[in-house]
């Protein structure tokens, strides 16, 4: 059987396949190691990865490893190619010393990226003074047992070119950017400030946020600030022709691609500073790479100058905090959660499942009766029904739009496949079937009570990727999709809606930067590579009060015992 067949008779993609075929045709002669190790790159892109680690464990099917040689072997026979090439050479494929095999295109977005992080790792050079910075620090009166990392975020971003700042849900990424601004404004009030998040839902988030404090600032997403489109694709903003900024603050860094952090920085000034928040442990960008953690596999450490400022202006004592990283004084780690105490139970089963911890995870769903259900037909309804209670009794009562939208936005439920069974798509039919048999008209398009989700950017409208509303009767009597931001209505025409989905149910992926007071998360029953646990904590820590998990114990268990790392060489590559 010839590699292509091979390729296609395990099931890879298309792309996978055409890549492969492309692959060989370059090399001018039959290879069919060549043409195997084309595909598993093609797919190990597809699957998120930035490169094809050849000295890693490999996870393909029995079928393929057998045609692979040992890893010495695999790069020896690479590197004769006439398509493989080592670092800067103009090939399709680039094979790093330390067995790394890259697209040439994402091998030089890794190296831009990972020279501007070094490059930025810097100290200012026109930090404020310390007598402001102490005036600053004597006014935040809030107090936290121990360190208070907040203040330490807050100081490295007053300090430092580049500060990159992860925290989980509640520990106050949002007060650091609040406080920042505040701090910047009293210290140079004429900066050039611009907030950006990934998503338009994320960056109507922080724009939502940063309104109560500036009515000058605004948040757009990293698309619109850099002017990318169909026409542009690399954006409108680059080296040649900067963004006219001097500090660029960026959250939801978690969901950040290659790719694009290489295109922000290339359009970042040079003297312009960067802060980057997000949850390293939630899961990563949809497209290759998780740059955030890959930054943040490194221990916070700071010099002997910082930690005296930091002492003198802000009477932050940090001990055994001193080292050699490459991100010195600009990585910082938040670890006090102002929404989930202690004792809290989502608090405490997210961490376990954070760290890997299946037994403890399992113990503290054995100590909270109802928390962990079985994944079946009869419990999805009721879990359904329960959730949206208050919900349907709004839409039946034809409440207010606003009573109507809050009710829904109290309750999600959250699948980790988008579909087949027990998928989004499975949910929504369900739903809807459900609430059918009580007299809604979910068989038409459009029908009094119809939630949705916006999947595509609308920038006339002020819609964006995530945002969600319903379908309601305006009160001119026409039906008119209608959302809520910031406290305020917007009724939408139907004709004029971008494109979207029916959101009883949503992907644990879409729901990441939302939080709901109760979450059900639901599992397939069969186990598949998606399942990690950077999924599962993701989706635990949408739920402020109330979590349901819906999901067979071993396949819970090997979730959380799989760790999603993407392989990629940008942190080796900042270490050298």
């Amino acid at each position: 059987m010839s590699a292509l067949n091979l390729l296609k008779q395990q099931g890879f993609s298309t792309l996978a396949c055409q890549f492969a075929e492309y692959i060989s045709r370059q090399n001018n002669r039959d290879d069919a190691l060549l043409v195997l190790t084309a595909g598993l790159l093609s797919e190990s892109v597809s699957d998120g990865h930035v490169c094809l680690n050849l000295l890693a464990e490999q996870p393909w099917p029995s079928e393929i490893l057998q045609q692979l040689p040992d890893a010495a072997t695999w790069q020896k026979q690479l590197a004769d190619t006439e398509v493989v090439g080592k670092p800067a050479e103009f090939k399709p494929l680039i094979l790093t010393d330390d067995g790394r095999l890259y697209l040439n295109r994402y091998w030089q977005d890794e190296q831009h990226v990972a020279s501007a992080i070094r490059q930025r790792a810097l100290p200012l050079v026109d930090s404020p003074d310390e007598t402001i910075l102490k005036s600053f620090f004597s006014e935040w009166q809030q107090a936290v047992p121990g360190v208070d990392w907040q203040k330490v975020a807050v100081l490295s971003a007053l300090t430092q070119q580049l500060t990159v700042i992860s925290g989980g849900p509640g520990t106050g990424k949002t007060t650091v950017v609040l406080k920042l601004l505040q701090a910047l404004n009293l210290s140079a009030p004429n900066l050039r400030i611009a907030l950006a998040a990934p998503t338009g839902k994320a960056a109507a988030r922080l724009a939502t946020v940063v309104s109560e404090t500036s009515e000058i600032i605004t948040a757009k997403t990293l698309h619109r600030l850099l002017g990318i489109s169909q026409r542009q694709p690399d954006g409108r903003f680059n080296a040649d022709n900067p963004l006219p900024l001097d500090v660029l603050i960026i959250d939801e860094a978690s969901m950040i691609d290659i790719s694009l952090m290489a295109l922000t920085l290339n359009a970042l000034p040079v003297h312009a500073r960067l802060i980057l928040l997000g949850d390293a442990d939630q899961l990563a960008s949809v497209e290759s790479g998780a740059v955030l953690a890959s930054l943040c596999q490194q221990s916070p450490s700071f010099t002997n100058n910082f930690l005296q400022l930091a002492k003198q202006a802000a009477d932050l004592n940090i001990s055994d905090e001193t080292g050699g990283s490459p991100l010195e004084n600009c990585l910082v780690k938040l670890q006090h959660s102002y929404r989930f105490a202690a004792e809290s139970h989502i608090g405490q089963l997210a961490a376990a499942v954070r760290d890997g911890q299946a037994e403890v995870a399992m113990t503290l769903l054995q100590q909270t009766n109802g928390t962990l259900l079985p994944a079946d037909t009869a419990q999805i309804e009721q879990t359904l029904m329960n959730g949206y209670q208050e919900f349907i009794s709004a839409v039946d009562a034809d409440q207010s739009a606003v009573a109507v939208l809050e009710a829904f936005e109290k309750f999600r439920l959250l699948a980790a496949m988008k579909n087949g069974p027990n998928s989004v798509a499975a949910v929504n039919h369900l739903m809807q079937a459900l609430l059918a048999r009580r007299g809604w008209r979910t068989g038409q398009q459009f029908y009094h009570g119809r939630p949705i989700l916006i999947t595509q950017n609308h920038y006339r409208l002020n819609l964006f990727n995530g945002d969600t509303g319903v379908v309601l009767r305006h009160p001119d009597g026409s039906l008119q999709a209608c959302f809520m931001f910031a406290g305020e209505l917007r009724w939408v025409p139907l004709s004029r809606l971008p494109v979207h989905e029916t959101v009883f149910a949503m992907t644990v992926h879409k729901s990441q930067g939302s939080e709901f007071e109760s979450v059900a998360l639901l599992l397939p029953e069969q186990d598949n590579a998606l399942m990690s646990r950077e999924l599962v904590y993701t989706a635990l820590t949408r739920a402020r009060q109330q979590l349901l998990l819906m999901a067979d114990e071993q396949i819970l268990r090997l979730a959380i015992h799989r760790q999603h790392q993407r392989e990629s060489g940008l942190a080796d590559a900042i270490a050298k």
